[in-house]
């Protein structure tokens, strides 16, 4: 468990510290949206699709919940300021942090920290970060119309 607080927790948490400083805006509008992408997309798969080790009988979600505020919303933040800042065009920034994170997420399975059960595999978890970033987008494009975000 101490792993998951590190790498899902810390690391990112420190991360999203420093981008802080730099723009304060695109963390205080991103990370939200983050978390509750991250809480949607993950409970509603969890235990049913795959699990987070090590597994608790009394609560099995609670090994993910540190990549759920930490490593999932960092990933929204991250995003957020690249596209923020037009570094790169927006359907290969989709592109690159879909495979990215999907790579991330295989390397975790190979290592067995995520294990996959009922049919799910990385394609399914491809499509989902996809939909995941085309939404985050999405949200960025409407902040943007609006002038919420410049």
């Amino acid at each position: 468990m101490w792993i998951n607080i590190v790498i899902g927790l810390v690391i990112p948490w420190v991360t999203i510290g420093y981008l802080f400083k730099k723009n304060p805006v695109v963390i205080i509008l991103m990370y939200p949206l983050g978390v509750a992408t991250a809480f949607m997309g993950s409970d509603w798969g969890f235990g049913l699709f795959w699990e987070v080790t090590p597994t608790y009988e009394q609560n099995r979600s609670l090994p993910a919940f540190p990549f759920k505020i930490g490593y999932l919303p960092l990933l929204s933040v991250l995003f957020g300021y690249i596209k923020a800042k037009e570094i790169v065009k927006t359907p290969l920034l989709i592109i690159l942090f879909t495979i990215i994170t999907a790579f991330m997420e295989l390397v975790g399975v190979w290592t067995g920290k995520i294990v996959y059960f009922h049919g799910w595999n990385i394609f399914w978890t491809l499509f989902i970060y996809l939909f995941g970033f085309m939404g985050v987008a999405f949200y960025i494009k409407i902040l943007k119309k609006y002038k919420i975000l410049e």
